[in-house]
């Protein structure tokens, strides 16, 4: 009914318009003229905004739509010459409305397509088809750009839902078999070395309170993201022989930042899983992770052994819901790079801090 009523409003005051346009003419018939004009019109528009727009202009069939507008030039064409035919053979109108039906009568139906009389009809129909048609045409474009950008609102949501269940996921997998070590070990020590058994409790508390509490956040403290980063690779080093080497350096400049949780944790777990763990001679690794002057700079290495992969294996997701996360999170903020060799593997990621705010969640990306 809204709709209804807006486009009688429309018509109305278009209807209006003609009117007072026909005046100059004759005060007395230019209604006549005007009615032509709205039904010539209304029929064009409609016709054309609801079917040849969509069907044919939309679709890139330009070819079509030129044709088309042959015959909706034909068309009003056609009509202006009947009504001046009319008005000629039934009323008597004034002096210049005369003067232009006999100019049309004169020209005839094909003076619509005449070189030298084709600018006195198309200047005209231009004039009457363009005001609606325009606001239609405008509405079409603007419609199809808010529709190509709700597809990617609704895409960047979609990889948004799809990285967030990877990182549930991620968070679920911490990986079992480390927990159930971690128990055990805290156990023994229990026995031999109550102290180191209560700090170890501490750490692993520490860690699952910040997955629980913490890792639902859009961003945290860097200082918590550290605190759980030194908890996890202490609780790794328990479980790791003497004999392994591990080199850890964890520092920040500044207690201000605020970070993307657990951004930077599944390439530390990845360093012990697929280093040490699986690697039983020349196992080591190697931890360098320091915020200074609004940058984060991640260098994390470990010894290797490359075994080649059968046929349709699948890894973890570890690393790509990494690089998903830092490109919805840092677009052209962040470098990721990672190499392999047989016997070593590198990862470094170099972080702008600075896209986040200690008072805000919002993001700032500076893109200079």
């Amino acid at each position: 009914m809204k709709r209804t009523i807006i486009h009688i409003m429309f018509w109305s005051s278009l209807f209006a318009m003609y009117l007072v346009s026909y005046k100059r003419f004759d005060a007395t018939y230019s209604w006549l003229l005007a009615v032509k004009e709205l039904i010539v019109i209304t029929s064009i528009f409609y016709f054309t905004s609801y079917f040849i727009i969509p069907k044919y202009l939309l679709k890139g069939r330009y070819t079509i739509c030129l044709l088309w507008l042959a015959v909706i030039y034909t068309w009003w064409g056609l009509l202006t010459y009947l009504t001046c035919w009319g008005i000629n053979s039934y009323i008597n109108p004034s002096k210049r409305l005369q003067e232009y039906v006999d100019h049309v009568l004169k020209i005839g139906l094909s003076g619509l397509f005449n070189y030298s009389t084709f600018t006195f009809y198309l200047l005209d129909f231009i004039y009457f088809i363009s005001f609606p048609l325009g606001i239609k045409l405008t509405k079409a474009i603007l419609d199809i750009r808010n529709e190509k950008t709700q597809l990617e609102l609704e895409n960047l949501e979609l990889d948004l839902s799809n990285v967030q269940l990877e990182l549930a996921f991620l968070k679920a997998q911490i990986n079992p078999h480390f927990l159930f070590n971690t128990i055990n070990n805290i156990i023994f020590l229990v026995s031999v070395d109550p102290p180191r058994a209560e700090k170890s409790l501490t750490q692993l508390s520490g860690i699952m309170n910040y997955l629980v509490y913490e890792s639902d956040k859009p961003v945290v403290s860097l200082e918590f993201e550290f605190a759980f980063l030194e908890s996890y690779i202490e609780l790794e080093k328990l479980r790791l022989s003497n004999k392994v080497r591990t080199v850890i350096y964890i520092e920040t400049d500044s207690n201000d930042y605020f970070v993307v949780p657990l951004i930077i944790f599944p390439l530390i777990e990845n360093a012990f899983k697929h280093g040490p763990m699986s690697s039983n001679k020349n196992a080591w690794v190697d931890i360098q992770v320091f915020a200074k002057d609004g940058g984060l700079n991640v260098n994390i290495s470990n010894g290797y052994k490359r075994v080649d992969k059968p046929v349709g294996y699948v890894g973890g997701i570890g690393v790509d819901n990494v690089r998903k996360r830092l490109e919805l999170n840092y677009p052209n903020q962040y470098n990721l790079e990672i190499n392999e060799t047989r016997e070593c593997y590198t990862v470094r990621l170099e972080l702008n801090l600075s896209s986040y705010t200690r008072n805000s969640t919002t993001k700032i990306v500076n893109y200079a």
